[in-house]
């Protein structure tokens, strides 16, 4: 697909920007479920099996942890506190390299599930300048958690622009493609194919072949 009369991209930073090894999902993992246990004052030893059920069917962590009447988005952002995310996530010079020839054409913009102070300490390991990109809506600081409306609708109004010219980027159907799409963004599906999208690629780097 050729994106006509674009103005602004907009990113999601977990899966999209940077791919997490499979050490840090499981340390992540295992946290979260020491954390969820204590909270429900269980051994962590008799909910695992529930928990992986359950996030398989929601596929976030977040929303598993608010199925048990938890408090998700504040127990998974203490869990990335503790996080040395500088052991999983390293400056990417190619990522760099794309962001700066697309900065020079588009707006660029970020929409996350997330706390600001997390996510701009993942966009500072990638070796990109967090500045660079406005508005950065992290959703857990505003109470919400995509594909809820409210995050996008606030992009829109921030950049002043029409939905038609902005396109959002995303590895998640189900919360980052059918979030944009919802309120008039195009979009761009990274990590396979998806008829939900107007376009896809295999990785965030491809971005850059489709818009420049």
């Amino acid at each position: 697909m050729s994106f006509q009369n674009i103005r602004a991209i907009g990113f999601d930073v977990d899966g999209t920007l940077y791919h997490a090894p499979e050490a840090m999902s499981q340390q992540i993992g295992k946290i979260l479920i020491q954390k969820a246990a204590k909270a429900l004052s269980q051994d962590p030893d008799e909910i695992v099996e529930e928990y992986l059920k359950r996030r398989e069917m929601y596929r976030s962590n977040t929303m598993t942890l608010n199925s048990f009447g938890l408090e998700g988005e504040k127990i998974f952002q203490s869990v990335w506190d503790q996080v040395e995310i500088h052991k999983y996530v390293s400056k990417d010079l190619k990522l760099v390299k794309m962001m700066s020839e697309l900065k020079k054409k588009y707006r660029l913009f970020v929409i996350t599930n997330g706390s600001g102070s997390q996510v701009e300490r993942k966009m500072t390991h990638l070796g990109l300048d967090y500045h660079d990109f406005d508005p950065r809506i992290y959703c857990y600081d505003q109470g919400w958690v995509k594909p809820d409306p409210q995050p996008f609708l606030a992009a829109i109004e921030s950049l002043e622009m029409n939905p038609q010219e902005i396109v959002y980027v995303g590895d998640r159907e189900d919360i980052d493609i059918e979030g944009a799409k919802a309120v008039g963004m195009q979009t761009i599906f990274v990590g396979g194919e998806s008829d939900k999208s107007d376009a896809s690629c295999q990785t965030v780097y491809d971005i850059g072949l489709l818009l420049v």
